[in-house]
Parts: C-alpha cells; structure tokens; sequence
C-alpha cells in the first residue's frame, strides 16, 4: 500500500474517533462537491441529448435502481447498524455504484451510475452534507445523515474543521 493511501486510510480512522454526527461540510469540501458534480453532469449530458427517449428512460431507471438500493441501504444502517465502521460502510456504501458502473462500462448502466452520482455530488454540496456523498438523497427523504465516511472528501472536510 503506497504511503498516500496509508496516511489516507488513518485519517478516516482518526476522523471516526472524534468526528460529530450533526456538522456540516465547510467551503472547500462543498466546493470540490460541486465541481465535480458539474463536471460529471457534463459527461452525461451530452449522452441523454443524443439518445431516444427509450434510451433516456433506460439510463434513468438505472439511476433510479441505485436510489432505491442506497434508499434500502441508508434504512439498514440508520435502524439496525448504526455503528458501523465508518471506512467499512464507505467502501459497503461505494460498492453497489462502482459495480454498476463496471459492469455497465460504456452502456446505460454507467451513464446511470454517473447520472446518480452527479446529483448525489451537486446535492451533497447544496445541502453542506459531510461525508458518503451517495448518502445524500436518501438522507433527504429519511431527515437522517449517515455516519458514513467518503474516501475522497472525508479526508478534506476532517482538515476543514480542524483548522476552523
């Protein structure tokens, strides 16, 4: 494991031990949320205006699967496990989403995938939601955020509030 991945990996961990579950993402956090939510919103954009409308309901089934599986998720976690890991449920909360976007690669599948993942992201940065960012719609509907940490900008908004 290279060195970077080490000191990422132990940030997440000491982010679980004094993190609070009601604090919101500071600027840098939300700010890299949304562009990277823009920006994926640009990749898929293009796809949805040249396919037929069966080709759109299509992709957006697909990002409607992956709402009602992390719908399904964020219940589990909020009623039966609330203490699970924060790095295991990151990397249980990502699974379901990459692996669509793998095995759908270059079809409906992924442009769903990033289709769900764009408004998770610009949501998330909206919202001010800390943490698994694929987390936020469900977390609309629920009232609830999960404690759940996400692997790229977890690490950002821990920083953010350490230096504020």
């Amino acid at each position: 494991m290279s060195t970077g991945a080490k000191w990422n990996l132990q940030l997440l961990k000491k982010m679980g031990e004094d993190s609070k579950p009601d604090y919101k993402a500071r600027m840098l956090g939300r700010i890299f949320r949304f562009l990277l939510g823009i920006f994926f919103v640009t990749e898929v954009w293009p796809v949805y205006r040249d396919v037929t409308w069966e080709g759109m309901l299509i992709r957006l089934t697909w990002a409607a699967g992956l709402l009602a599986i992390y719908a399904l998720l964020h219940f589990a976690i909020i009623r039966f496990t609330p203490k699970v890991d924060r790095i295991l449920g990151a990397a249980l909360a990502f699974g379901p989403l990459l692996a669509v976007f793998i095995i759908g690669y270059g079809g409906p599948a992924a442009t769903g995938a990033l289709t769900f993942l764009s408004v998770s992201l610009v949501l998330a940065a909206v919202r001010a939601d800390p943490g698994c960012e694929v987390m936020t719609i469900p977390a609309m509907f629920s009232g609830k955020h999960t404690h759940l940490a996400c692997l790229l900008f977890s690490p950002i908004d821990w920083c953010e509030r350490k230096m504020h």
